[in-house]
């Protein structure tokens, strides 16, 4: 394990003391978990958004469409020079 040195304001630490007391857990302990669950969390979300895409790949495959025209086609009336100024 690595020691290291971080700043927290006065409420911050405030609440890391009284969750200490509360858990009995130390506040470095609550600090750690509390990381170390950020990142699972962080991780399981990109894992969660992979499978998304990797589900919705070739979903338009089939379609014969010109992607080109379609864009146009959504992005139509929307342009300033259309409002008439």
């Amino acid at each position: 394990m690595k020691r290291t040195q971080i700043y927290l304001d006065e409420k911050l630490h405030y609440l890391l003391k009284e969750e200490s007391r509360k858990s009995g857990k130390t506040i470095s302990e609550i600090i750690r978990n509390r990381l170390w669950n950020s990142f699972k969390e962080n991780s399981n979300r990109k894992e969660a958004l992979l499978k998304a895409l990797d589900k919705a790949f070739g979903a338009w495959e089939e379609r014969d469409m010109d992607p080109e025209s379609f864009v146009r086609e959504l992005r139509k009336g929307n342009r300033i020079d259309s409002f008439g100024y």
